[in-house]
């Protein structure tokens, strides 16, 4: 028998001040998205630049969308600025409770003129006429010159408070009369003063303030019985008290602001919204309840600022996204499921089922111990609420009485629910694919597939059902099935949905798929890349795709894609999505977003204007303009550039292109505000860029900044010219120095043609007159002596001797040089047949060091032989015994040869005057080795030097001649 729960826990939560305090729209603080300067605000603004400009208690500041640029003046006597105003050329004014009028121009804040004498400390209130500005002080209305700052009074009198409407002032006004205080408002025009309203009081009326809006004028002012409301009636200039809300009479008012028609009334417990309409207001919402609320600004992408006394500032990017908190319990939303209209129910992790209408907590329902509620499933036909348990348990709750039904494991476990028709459900968990029959009474079961299931969806008299193995279609009457495959593979499909009979395929690697005709492919929707995509659902035409980088609508029929992300407040991935009749709810473990489906759900972003802020030239800052030239090493360019507007560091993408680098946009990394240009050639380099919201279609371009690198002087044509004539210089001279270099080397050839013939003539001589008649008879006369004394073995060696020397003489005279070795041969063998002509009476020696290379030293061929016949002719030949002839061949300082011949005969001088008269000349050999030597010094560069000495005894008497030859080792 099956037990039977009931629990009704609570019914309805009543109560104005929690529903609207848990439904506040989206909001980012902004000292959680920057270093917000203060917390005590008192104005905000937005200039034409789309820079949002904040009045506080530490000064003004100037917002970006990254920083915050403080601006101050050195003669300013209150941080505290107030009451911000724009001029018709964009300029900022504002004023401090000192009576100080400022103005900001050119990014500095300027003095315009100290009223301090007028206000009397108290803060007045200011209006910005054509040629002046007008002061409503406590002494009276004043108007000063904005060119010659010249005070004229207007009206005298204690003004409290003032507001501008199109020409006109409206102006509240004590006049005293004795004990009595006229409190009146006038309405001042150009020319005319018209007054409208009269109040008499002893006392004086505490906090009076004035708001102008497009068809109605407020006054309120503060009473011992709460605010007084009093409305004006521009047209008749007529004023009219009337009843104000009950929720607004011990409210302190800070401004009055009308968005869409509908009042907006700022105060110390945050905003209450009033439709006013034929004198009576109607309560719509109140926001923000804990926070005291002093000016709301919308900026141009329609992100609402909230200013506060004690709480810095707040941005909500789209108001009618609402947060709900569950703050009331300790649980944990694990399943959710839309009902009926605008109906939702919530499951939680401890066994609560919470039930919402229009976002409001209606009921709340307990299951029997704190269950983990998984999946929820509603049969509207007979009110059945399926509650699947994440174990082995499940519940049927009827709607219609409450009741709750154990129903075991029928539904346990459940992974999806899709109704076939009235009497049949498709009921999918873990491990199996189950149709039932009367699922709610006595129910009929039938296995599909043994397999874990994802998601399911009927589409006519099929169900499609995705398993962890495949996607396959079910015949709804037979349950006959066939898998649906793609490119010959099986699908992992996550979610599943179905518009007017397309099914849409939520995939895990191909993406998103549509099945429609019996055919598979592509969705065509333009998603982004690498999305992962959560749920779908369909509503009509519509197609919702939650994913976890937001939300998108894509409409089957027009193909248009629309989404919400974090920019528009949604700042959650999507894992769970309710489409209800008018809104959309996006569950979180510990709360819900609510969105509605029609109005004001999507926004049109828009692009701030981008603007270089800064140009650096190597790491210097230097002034903005569109053109710079600049020297050739000045060539590191930096610039800074910016797109203002919320949170645009996070929502603008910024591209660059250099005209003469770039053929194609070069993508700047998000949050990144400058690009750098560390060496640039020579040339002119225009510098273009661009910015686009994430948002946004269309992107806005930036001035184009042209700069002209100038070249360096050796890449200009004047120095070109001057490298050419130098070179052209240089090929001149090289040419000229080749040609004297080649007349040289000429000149220089013939010379050593000419000094080879004179040495080839020299050694010719030379070897004639060692071939002279008289040597060569005595040689052949000695050879005929040994032949006639028949000593043929003397005449053998002596004419082999000859010959040899002969040879000798005929190779050498063809070389210009020969060994040292074999010049000292050809002497030994010369020396050896003058012997045989002394009779033997010649004693010769040839010494050689030891150190001397002879068969590799050079020297100049048949050189010494000249000096040795002059010895042995003009010096031995006329001794008539103990003739000795000495030679030798050593090393001497600086890698010198010397060859000494030296002979003990009678002398140079004995052997001149033994000579014939006609013979008073130097012998021709000597005289032609002189020339040689001459040659080989001034020519060849040898320095060879040949030194004659003349040998004595102790007696003075000549003992015979010495001649030195020095030569460089060759």
């Amino acid at each position: 028998m099956q037990l039977i729960f009931r629990y009704i826990l609570f019914v309805f939560i009543i109560g104005f001040g929690s529903v609207a305090h848990a439904q506040n729209p989206v909001i980012q603080h902004m000292s959680k998205l920057s270093n917000l300067p203060d917390v005590e605000f008192y104005d905000i603004a937005e200039d034409n630049q789309n820079y949002i400009w904040l009045a506080a208690n530490k000064g003004l500041y100037r917002y970006n969308g990254k920083t915050y640029e403080q601006f101050t003046h050195p003669e300013q006597k209150s941080n505290s600025l107030f009451q911000l105003k724009f001029d018709t050329e964009n300029r900022l004014w504002c004023n401090n409770v000192y009576g100080q009028l400022f103005y900001v121009e050119n990014d500095r804040l300027q003095l315009f003129y100290d009223a301090s004498q007028l206000v009397n400390g108290q803060l007045a209130q200011f209006e910005i006429l054509e040629n002046s500005i007008r002061l409503f002080t406590v002494i009276g209305i004043f108007d000063i010159n904005k060119t010659t700052k010249q005070v004229t009074e207007v009206f005298k009198g204690m003004c409290i408070t003032n507001v501008r409407d199109h020409d006109s002032n409206y102006t509240f006004i004590i006049n005293f009369e004795g004990e009595l205080k006229r409190h009146r408002l006038y309405k001042l025009g150009k020319k005319k003063r018209t007054k409208i309203l009269e109040i008499t009081s002893a006392n004086r009326i505490q906090s009076p303030k004035l708001f102008a809006f497009k068809n109605d004028v407020f006054l309120i002012h503060n009473s011992a019985k709460g605010n007084i409301l009093y409305v004006i009636d521009k047209a008749e200039n007529t004023s009219k008290k009337i009843t104000i809300p009950l929720r607004l009479q011990n409210e302190t008012i800070y401004n009055i602001l009308n968005f869409d028609n509908e009042y907006w009334f700022l105060t110390s417990s945050g905003v209450f919204v009033y439709e006013f309409e034929n004198e009576f207001f109607t309560f719509k919402e109140q926001l923000f309840s804990t926070e005291s609320v002093t000016d709301i600004q919308i900026d141009f992408n329609n992100n609402y600022w909230f200013t506060t006394l004690d709480n810095g500032v707040f941005v909500s990017p789209n108001l009618n996204i609402r947060r709900v908190e569950l703050s009331t319990i300790e649980s944990k939303i694990t399943a959710s499921l839309a009902l009926q209209n605008n109906d939702f129910v919530l499951g939680t992790n401890d066994g609560k089922l919470l039930f919402y209408n229009q976002n409001q907590l209606i009921k709340t329902l307990q299951l029997p111990g704190k269950k983990i509620i998984g999946k929820l499933y509603f049969d509207a036909e007979t009110e059945q609420l399926i509650v699947s348990i994440n174990a082995s348990e499940s519940f049927v709750v009827d709607l219609k009485t409450d009741k709750i039904t154990d129903v075991k494991n029928r539904f346990s476990v459940a992974k999806t629910f899709s109704k076939i028709n009235d009497s049949t459900l498709f009921y999918g968990n873990y491990r199996q694919g189950i149709v039932y029959k009367k699922a709610f009474n006595n129910p009929e079961k039938q296995i599909l597939k043994e397999s874990r299931v994802k998601a399911s969806v009927v589409s006519g008299n099929a169900l499609f059902v995705s398993y962890i193995d495949g996607l396959y279609k079910y015949n709804c009457n037979t349950f006959s099935s066939e898998e649906i495959q793609y490119n010959s593979a099986s699908l992992l499909v996550n979610a599943i949905a179905n518009t007017n009979g397309t099914i849409w395929l939520a995939t895990q690697h191909n993406g998103l798929l549509k099945y429609e005709q019996n055919t598979l492919q592509p969705s065509g929707i333009k998603l982004p890349k690498n999305l992962q995509i959560n749920t779908i659902l369909s509503d009509g035409w519509l197609l919702w795709i939650g994913t976890d980088s937001g939300l998108f609508q894509y409409h089957t029929k027009t193909n248009e894609l629309k989404s919400l992300s974090a920019q528009d407040g949604l700042n959650t991935a999507v894992n769970s999505l309710l489409v209800l009749q008018n809104q959309l709810v996006v569950v979180l473990p510990n709360g819900f977003y609510t969105l509605p489906k029609q109005y004001g759900l999507f926004k049109v972003f828009k692009t701030a204007k981008v603007r270089v802020e800064a140009v650096s030239i190597n790491d210097r800052d230097t002034l903005i303009s569109s053109s710079y030239k600049l020297p050739h090493d000045f060539n590191k360019i930096g610039l800074k550039f910016n797109s203002n507007g919320f949170q645009s560091n996070q929502h603008v993408n910024y591209q660059y292109r250099v005209q003469e680098i770039d053929s194609s946009w070069q993508n700047i990394p998000l949050n990144t505000h400058f690009v750098n240009f560390n060496s640039l050639s020579s040339g002119t380099y225009t510098f273009e860029l661009k910015a686009q919201n994430i948002s946004t279609k269309n992107p806005v371009f930036a001035a184009p900044i042209t700069f002209v690198i100038a070249k360096p002087f050796w890449e200009t044509y004047w120095f070109y010219g001057l490298v050419l004539l130098t070179v052209f210089g240089w090929i001149w001279l090289y040419f000229r120095w080749r040609l004297q270099q080649k007349e040289g080397q000429r000149i220089a050839e013939i010379d050593k043609i000419l000094i080879d013939k004179k040495i080839t003539n020299l050694r010719l001589e030379n070897l004639r007159s060692q071939m002279n008649p008289h040597f060569i008879f005595n040689a052949l006369n000695s050879i005929q002596d040994y032949i006639i004394s028949n000593e043929k073995e003397l005449a053998s060696s002596y004419l082999v001797k000859f010959s040899r020397l002969i040879r000798m003489y005929l190779d050498y005279s063809q070389q210009n040089e020969i060994t040292l070795d074999e010049e000292l041969n050809a002497l030994k063998l010369y020396l050896e047949l003058e012997k045989v002509r002394f009779e033997d009476e010649l004693e010769y020696k040839i010494t050689i060091d030891n150190q001397l290379k002879t068969k590799q030293i050079k020297v100049p061929s048949l050189f010494i032989q000249p000096y040795v016949e002059n010895a042995l002719k003009h010096g031995l030949l006329h001794k008539l015994n103990d003739r000795k002839l000495h030679i030798e061949a050593k090393i001497i300082q600086q890698n010198k040869l010397e060859i000494t011949v030296e002979d003990n005969g009678i002398g140079r001088a004995q052997s001149e005057k033994l000579k014939r008269p006609n013979q008073q000349h130097k012998p021709f050999a000597t005289k032609a080795n002189e020339e040689r030597v001459h040659l080989y010094k001034n020519k060849l560069k040898r320095d060879i030097a040949i030194t004659t000495y003349d040998l004595y005894d102790e007696n003075d008497v000549a003992a015979g001649t010495k001649v030195v030859i020095t030569m460089p080792i060759h």
